[in-house]
């Protein structure tokens, strides 16, 4: 078995890291595995590079058809018998993959989208050999009943390696900090909780708030404006995208993922709760499958500053409930939410293919 994974994605988010560690993963068991990653995008083929072997083309335009004899050929060369693809932008590309090679094809599922069965769609999902949705919702979403045995729920898993478990207090600060991990961008509900912070602060000056995250460069400067024009620069930290999340995780307090879009999964809610650290979390997804409200982590109905600072003060006032959700959280994520896990099924899933 030997698997390629192709990644069109411009920056770093919650999916490239799915891909990360399952490569990191395959690795440990002396399974080989591939990116295809763009040939522009420096950034991402040196972080690929770190777990598997990066091949390129040029995925942000038609020009990577053009390139498709080529990657054929280091398939071959490779024995890659496995293609897995993760976003729909890509798929033609990967069929086109599979007929010059042999090669069987995954597509992974990692939106909350309703499946379309019009002949275009219905013609790539007769080529498909099998479909992987990463939580209940999307796969209640996706699956078809005509091809239903294609379809496999395969929760996300976090690398455990990457984050060893430590028994002591993150932090012997008076301040109380919330963590936000993710993209920068407005439908992440991040303005909420800026605007969170903002009330709790009027009435507990010691709450800070560390952001960490990619986006495009607008999105981040908007950000850093608004800091500025609310004056919370000394209360709020942008600190930009972290190698080590390990270490940002075991800094704060509590993450707060307040979005707005139909979340797919929260593989940061899973690393978090995996490091000890309370979550609070919108309802706009799949949270609900991590998160049992109340017992190991808090979820919120509605996204508004008004709430989310309800359940930060919870969070901040309450050391019993707070103590409570971390053990939960921990045991829930190291029961159903790891990496190895999801690899075995994922295995299973290949072998079964052939």
């Amino acid at each position: 078995m030997s698997i390629l994974n192709v990644v069109g994605a411009k920056v770093w988010g919650g999916g490239e890291q799915y891909v990360y560690d399952m490569c990191d993963e395959l690795h440990r068991r002396q399974i080989p595995s591939f990116v295809l990653v763009d040939a522009s995008n420096q950034e991402l083929q040196q972080r690929f590079s770190m777990v598997s072997e990066v091949l390129t083309a040029n995925l942000y335009s038609c020009k990577g058809l053009l390139s498709l004899s080529s990657i054929a050929k280091q398939m071959k060369q490779h024995g890659i018998d496995v293609i897995q693809c993760h976003s729909g932008k890509y798929i033609l590309l990967c069929l086109a993959l599979k007929r010059l090679t042999g090669a069987k094809l995954i597509f992974y599922k990692h939106n909350v989208v309703q499946a379309k069965t019009d002949i275009y769609h219905r013609w790539i999902q007769s080529h498909v050999d099998a479909f992987i949705c990463v939580s209940k919702r999307v796969y209640d979403a996706q699956v078809i009943p005509s091809i239903s045995e294609k379809y496999h729920l395969v929760y996300n898993g976090i690398n455990t390696h990457r984050f060893p478990t430590i028994d002591c207090a993150h932090t012997e600060s008076q301040q109380f900090i919330v963590g936000y991990a993710g993209r920068i961008t407005e439908n992440k509900g991040l303005y909420e909780l800026l605007g969170a912070i903002k009330i709790v602060h009027h009435h507990n000056s010691n709450i800070r708030l560390h952001i960490c995250g990619d986006g495009i460069h607008d999105d981040i400067q908007e950000l850093h404006h608004y800091i500025m024009q609310y004056d919370m620069k000394d209360y709020v930290e942008y600190i930009g995208f972290q190698q080590d999340m390990n270490r940002f995780y075991r800094s704060i307090h509590c993450l707060v993922a307040p979005s707005k879009v139909q979340e797919a999964f929260g593989l940061v809610l899973c690393e978090a709760m995996y490091c000890k650290v309370p979550v609070i979390a919108s309802t706009s997804g799949a949270q609900a499958e991590i998160i049992e409200d109340g017992v190991s982590g808090i979820l919120i109905n509605t996204v508004s500053s008004e709430v989310i600072a309800e359940a930060i003060q919870t969070l901040m006032q309450d050391d019993v409930i707070r103590v409570s959700m971390i053990e939960q959280g921990y045991k829930r994520v190291k029961s159903t939410f790891t990496i190895a896990k999801m690899v075995d099924s994922i295995i299973t899933i290949v072998s079964n293919l052939r």
